[in-house]
C-alpha cells in the first residue's frame, strides 16, 4: 500500500441489536471500558471531554498494549447516530513522544439495518502523521478495527 493510500480506515458490521443498545454500549464509558478492553476510564463521555484510559488489550500499544495509557478527546455526539473523538492513534515505541504530532479522528455511523445496526468507524488523519509512524500505526490500527468491531458486537448483541 502507497503511503497516500493511508490515509483513511474504514470498517464496518452488522450488529444483532438494536441501534439504542449499540448507541449505550459505545458511549457509557462503563460498558465501552469493556469491549474496548481498557481500564481506568473516568468521567463521562460529552462533546469536548478529554479521557484518559489504559490499554488492557493484548494486541494493542507498545509490543504488548497492556498498560499503555491514552486520552480521547470527544468531538460529537449525536445520538444515537456518530459519535466521534481524536487521539494519536497506534501504539507507542519505548521512549516515543507522540504529544507534538497530529491526531486522527475515529467517527462511529450507526445506521438501522435489517436484522440490528449497521456500525460504521472511519478514522481519519493518518497522512498528517510522519511516514514512519504512519506505515506503522495505519496498518496497527487498520487490524485493529477489524478486531474491536468484533468485540463490539459481541458485548452488544449478548442478549439483545
Amino acid at each position: 500500500m502507497t503511503a497516500s493510500a493511508m490515509s483513511t480506515v474504514e470498517r464496518s458490521t452488522l450488529i444483532r441489536a438494536p441501534r439504542a443498545r449499540v448507541w449505550q454500549a459505545l458511549t457509557s464509558i462503563q460498558e465501552f471500558s469493556k469491549w474496548f478492553c481498557v481500564k481506568d476510564a473516568e468521567g463521562e463521555f460529552t462533546p469536548g471531554a478529554r479521557m484518559r484510559m489504559v490499554s488492557t488489550h493484548p494486541c494493542g500499544g507498545g509490543d504488548s498494549g497492556q498498560g499503555e495509557a491514552f486520552v480521547v478527546e470527544v468531538v460529537k455526539m449525536e445520538a444515537p447516530e456518530v459519535f466521534s473523538w481524536r487521539w494519536q492513534p497506534g501504539s507507542k515505541k519505548p521512549g516515543e513522544d507522540t504529544s507534538e504530532e497530529p491526531t486522527t479522528l475515529v467517527e462511529f455511523r450507526l445506521t438501522e439495518a435489517e436484522g440490528g445496526t449497521l456500525v460504521t468507524v472511519t478514522e481519519s488523519g493518518f497522512d498528517k502523521l510522519s511516514l514512519e509512524r504512519r506505515t506503522r500505526v495505519f496498518e496497527q490500527n487498520d487490524k485493529g478495527w477489524e478486531i474491536q468491531l468484533a468485540s463490539l458486537a459481541r458485548y452488544a448483541g449478548e442478549g439483545a
